[in-house]
């Protein structure tokens, strides 16, 4: 398991919006070129070939207990899926890394796509029927690593309800409030999660709100919160898709994670400020598609990393102009019924390194974000009247896997930098206007950006 997987949750700094229901994905770190290659007289085989790339990148989800539909450590099962598993890494949907990652779009680190070497593994094995080799013991799915100089939170001891609706049939979403006992603003710079009952958890996200500042319709965040936890007093939490509550404005969400992710840790030198008067909120994603799994309690851990100070403090930021539409007298409405529809908007960080005071700073990272009917996405970086550069793409959306692609160079950015954020929806399978909105039937347009100023 890589102890530095860069798969972060996203923020909000001042202006931030709130988010959504984040779902990232399972496996490890960018595989190397010495996995073995495919010849004329090379004999693939499941255990002697396959299985060493199954076990080091996809095996903390695709297990029995685990996230992913069906597992890959069991030679039977894996050899049902052969066709089917080749045909998904020469794609590159599995692992699951959506950024283009070729070069042409920026470099980022901690890459989850398989080597060409692998890719050809995999493709040959299942075109020569899938054959077992000889059963082997030397491979562990690996554990899951904690951070030990932290702080560690829990969620209350509670026993998850799948909702049964068309977005969550066999999911919960719940958020509890957990006491930070911060007794001074301090910064986080890395993190990990221990999942009580690792086969139901599907993310865990950290979320910071201020519960002061207004939330929707100029309502203050905590009462609304505490109106939420109201509806349900019989059980812990609340029901929280959007982020930490409908309505709730979070200050940031610092922690995301996901089977397989391991320790997490934010750049060198960097650190996320988390204030002493900041309501944690965590939010945990039941999946209970197992019917093993009812009733089943769970009690998920966390660990947070503190310093008390950073060499340079980085903002999440959460652009979306097509959300941000619902607050004027014309939101925007997505036409129903097209392949292809388009929206896009400039975004300027040179006014949060002016309100910094900073004059220059660095793109680290972007977490693409959509709903059901994205197709693509594209960021791209405009100085002036220069020509855009792109930052970030992706081709091929799929809701389900959603990460924080941290650069392995970061971006420079001025006073004068413009982010471009271009998103093209597929509204076939809508009959009415696709408005925006927080539902996983509404769509949003979203770019996290996480900016640290040169000060």
């Amino acid at each position: 398991m890589n102890p530095r997987v860069r798969g972060r949750g996203a923020g909000a700094a001042p202006w931030g919006i709130p988010l959504f229901a984040l779902v990232v994905a399972c496996g490890g770190e960018g595989g190397d070129d010495s996995t073995t290659g495919v010849g004329e007289d090379a004999g693939v085989t499941y255990w002697q070939d396959v299985a060493p790339i199954f076990y080091n990148r996809c095996v903390t989800c695709h297990q029995a207990g685990g996230i992913g539909p069906f597992a890959l450590d069991d030679y039977a099962e894996a050899k049902q899926w052969a066709v089917a598993s080749a045909a998904a890494v020469e794609a590159k949907t599995m692992p699951p890394w959506l950024v283009t990652d070729d070069g042409s779009c920026g470099t980022f680190e901690g890459s989850r796509a398989l080597a060409p070497a692998e890719i050809e593994t995999i493709r040959a094995w299942a075109d020569k029927g899938a054959p077992e080799g000889q059963p082997r013991t030397d491979l562990t799915v690996p554990e899951v690593e904690v951070l030990t100089d932290a702080v560690k939170y829990e969620t209350p001891s509670f026993v998850p309800k799948a909702e049964g609706t068309d977005l969550a049939a066999f999911d919960e979403y719940r958020c509890f409030r957990v006491e930070t006992g911060l007794t001074a603003d301090r910064f986080l710079t890395g993190y990990s999660v221990e999942p009580g009952v690792p086969e139901m958890i599907h993310h865990v996200l950290v979320i910071t709100v201020d519960p002061e500042a207004p939330g929707a319709g100029g309502v203050k965040n905590k009462d609304i919160m505490e109106a939420l936890d109201a509806e349900s007093p019989d059980r812990d939490g609340w029901p929280c898709f959007g982020a930490a509550g409908d309505g709730v404005q979070p200050r940031g969400i610092p922690v995301s994670w996901a089977p397989g992710q391991g320790i997490s840790e934010l750049p060198a030198g960097t650190g996320y400020r988390i204030s002493k008067d900041d309501w944690m909120i965590v939010q945990v994603h039941y999946n209970l598609t197992e019917e093993a799994l009812a009733g089943v309690e769970d009690k998920t851990a966390f660990h947070v990393r503190y310093a008390d100070s950073v060499e340079r403090e980085g903002h999440f930021f959460l652009p979306d102009d097509l959300l941000n539409s619902l607050a004027t007298d014309d939101p925007v409405e997505l036409a129903p019924g097209e392949a292809s529809v388009k929206f896009s908007f400039d975004f300027a960080p040179g006014d949060m390194l002016k309100y910094a005071g900073a004059t220059s700073g660095e793109l680290l990272g972007v977490l693409p974000h959509m709903h059901q009917y994205g197709r693509k996405q594209r960021v791209e970086l405009i100085e002036g009247d220069g020509a855009p550069q792109c930052v970030a793409d992706v081709q091929r959306w799929d809701f389900n896997w959603q990460l924080y692609y941290f650069y392995d160079q970061p971006i420079p950015l001025t006073l004068d930098s413009k982010l471009r954020i271009t998103c093209d929806y597929d509204t076939r399978s809508a009959s009415e206007p696709v408005l925006p909105g927080w539902g996983t039937g509404n769509e949003m347009c979203l770019a996290g950006v996480f900016i640290v100023p040169d000060l």
